[in-house]
């Protein structure tokens, strides 16, 4: 990716959430900020990039009400006349979407060429650590100083950042990461905030899927012996080679007859029953094991373990949950048990 900075500027967004405080908290410049060449080096090559190595495609939400699309799409096409005043405006979003455990950070909002396109990046990013805000009382400028021997690489405090340009036929697009979040994203910052949707939804669409088959066995179903045996069945169809899943087609194999409806049922319209493509990202470990809890213990199993038979649930004449494992024991560890589990 080539890109490079055209103009700058920088304000402050607090903490918290914008309904209970007001747009006056955000501190605004009033002017461009002086980049010195090292810099911008510094924020395309250890921040930008660094943070875009893995990002998401995304593309403008006709159903969003944010502002900023707008905002973004003035300043590709009239960044000299707009964009000081469309920078103040993406602060003031961004600090009215953010959630109450949102911390204060800096916003850069930058006009640069992205691979010979004209687009826009929105970096949200720490100052306490690297980045030294100073104010000129008399233009109202806040300039951004670059404290390399402070912060330097991946020990950057990177909250999020957006690269964002208009496709052919005008419509925004762009790529996100959210670092604070790991694999994960802040709704408010994709939805509430850049008013984008993913470009590709199958990581969503194998999250929301295999969640809500999880909770349909956890939550409909009576018989634990049942419930563990579709978990360990989804797990299993889920990492077969085929790069699809149609939640019909795994009800069919894999579920009793009077259990497919229900089941049906239960998954989102968001999902719906058509072909998409398997992504893990948003899984946690990959979904590659079920997790079985109960009072005091935890076991986490693979597929495999339930497609052979190292780990069985039945019910025992008392009616009590019996699960068997079988095989040989490698190594007990000491870990700390989740709360659901206590």
């Amino acid at each position: 990716m080539a890109i490079t900075i055209s103009k700058a500027i920088v304000h402050e967004v607090p903490k918290g959430a914008y309904s209970t405080k007001s747009d006056t908290d955000v501190t605004l410049s009033t002017e461009l900020t002086p980049l010195q060449v090292e810099t911008r080096r510094f924020i395309i090559d250890n921040m930008v990039k660094f943070a875009l190595k893995h990002p998401r495609d995304i593309k403008w939400d006709p159903t969003a009400s944010s502002k900023t699309p707008a905002l973004v799409s003035t300043i590709i096409n009239n960044a000299e006349d707009s964009f000081v005043q469309a920078s103040q405006d993406i602060a003031r979003v961004l600090y009215r979407s953010q959630t109450a455990n949102s911390p204060s950070g800096i916003l850069v909002v930058a006009s640069v060429v992205k691979d010979g396109r004209n687009a826009v990046l929105l970096m949200k990013a720490e100052h306490q650590e690297g980045m030294r805000l100073r104010r000129d009382e008399d233009s109202g400028r806040l300039d951004l100083e670059h404290l390399n021997e402070l912060i330097v690489g991946q020990n950057s405090k990177i909250y999020k950042v957006a690269v964002m340009d208009l496709a052919d036929d005008g419509t925004l697009i762009g790529q996100m990461v959210d670092q604070q979040n790991g694999v994960m994203y802040a709704d408010f910052f994709l939805a509430n905030f850049l008013g984008c949707q993913l470009a590709d939804k199958a990581e969503l669409q194998t999250k929301v899927f295999m969640e809500s088959a999880l909770k349909h066995f956890n939550e409909q179903l009576s018989d634990p012996v049942k419930a563990s045996r579709y978990a360990g069945a989804l797990s299993a169809y889920m990492h077969a080679p085929a790069e699809d899943f149609q939640p019909s087609v795994f009800a069919d194999d894999f579920l009793e007859p009077q259990d497919r409806d229900d089941f049906l049922e239960a998954i989102p319209d968001s999902v719906g029953d058509g072909v998409m493509r398997k992504d893990f990202k948003l899984i946690a470990g990959g979904g590659s094991g079920v997790r079985i809890v109960g009072h005091g213990f935890t076991v986490v199993a693979s597929s495999e373990a339930f497609e052979s038979g190292n780990i069985s649930v039945s019910k025992s004449d008392n009616g009590d949950t019996v699960i068997k494992l079988s095989g040989d024991l490698k190594q007990m560890t000491f870990g700390a048990l989740p709360k659901s589990s206590l």
